[in-house]
Parts: C-alpha cells; structure tokens; sequence
C-alpha cells in the first residue's frame, strides 16, 4: 500500500511539474508560454521595484524584466506603491518563468510573467485594476493576448478596480510625457 501510495504520489507531482513546462529551471517546454518562438528563462525573483519591473536571478544570471503589454503607474503616482506591492505578492521570491522575445531601450527583457502554477502575472495586473494595457506596443503582442489584456483592462475600468476607481486616472505615459497613446494598426 505504501508503495502503490508513493507511486501515485510522484505521478500526481509529476503531472503538476510538467503542466507547468517541465522541471524546475527547465527553459525548454513551453507549456506555459503563450506563443512559440519565445526564449523561456525560469528564476526567482529578488526584487520588484514598481508595478512593471522586477528583477529576475538564474543560477547563471540576473536580468530586469519589464512586464510586456501593460502599463503600471509610476510610483509617485497614485496607486503606484499599491501596483508595486499587488506585483510584489505574486513575484517577489518566488519561482516564476519569465517568457521573451525581445528586449527594451533599457536592456531589460521584454516578459511575460508566469507563476508556478501558470498564471500570466502580466494579465492579472490588469483584472486588478493595477495597470493599463499598453495600447502604444500593442502589436508586440500575439493577437489572442493582445485581446485578452484589452479586455481585462476594460473589465476593471468598468468595475472601477484599482486604478480605476480614481475619478481620472492619469496613464503613466502621460504623467511621464505628455504624449497619449494610440492603438497602432496591427497587421493580425
């Protein structure tokens, strides 16, 4: 019984792992990225330092990781501290595997975030209320997270979470700026 109890156990805890992309560290898999093509790096993360930008460390590296397709405000922002802090309890030391094509000006990667069990961080920054979708580099995206992102931002604008529960929320690319953001013409 012992035996048969263990068996099933690894085999429970090895359907779990796997639907996450395989082993621990396992940059090969990519169960839990959105489109193919995209390098797949896994790591803890050591820092977060506002609502879309955290810092991300391998056994061999440590790279800063901007949250692609969203939008966070800025700290001294209203509701920055509260964006840096919802992206802090999903991340912050914590495993996480960060999906990316390409980097910033900045040389930070590009990424979508995801936690151990899957979960696009990204996206949900976005059902919180804690960001904006980031209309300007829209077509970045693939078409289906592109959509995906729009819709929770407006779900959360119509609920008036987070941010949104401001009377005029300011975009950070405005606070930053001055300049708004159009939604560019994409090809899909």
């Amino acid at each position: 019984m012992g035996h048969l109890y263990s068996s099933t156990l690894g085999l429970a805890l090895g359907v779990i792992v796997s639907a996450c992309g395989g082993s621990q560290g396992s940059s090969n898999s990519l169960h839990c990225v959105s489109s193919t093509g995209m390098t797949v790096l896994t790591g803890k993360v050591t820092a977060v330092h506002d609502g879309d930008t955290l810092t991300l460390s391998t056994a061999d590296i440590t790279e800063q990781v901007r949250l692609q397709g969203m939008d966070a405000p800025e700290l001294a922002q209203p509701f920055g501290d509260a964006a840096r802090t919802a992206l802090s309890q999903r991340t912050l030391h914590q495993s996480v595997r960060v999906a990316y094509i390409q980097r910033d000006r900045y040389d930070r990667l590009l990424g979508q975030v995801f936690t151990a069990d899957c979960s696009d961080v990204n996206h949900q920054m976005l059902v919180l209320g804690m960001a904006w979708f980031y209309k300007a580099y829209a077509c970045e995206l693939e078409s289906t997270r592109r959509s995906r992102y729009e819709l929770a931002e407006t779900q959360a604008h119509e609920q008036h979470l987070g941010l949104w529960s401001q009377s005029q929320p300011v975009a950070p690319w405005i606070f930053r700026n001055g300049e708004v953001a159009t939604m560019p013409q994409c090809s899909d």
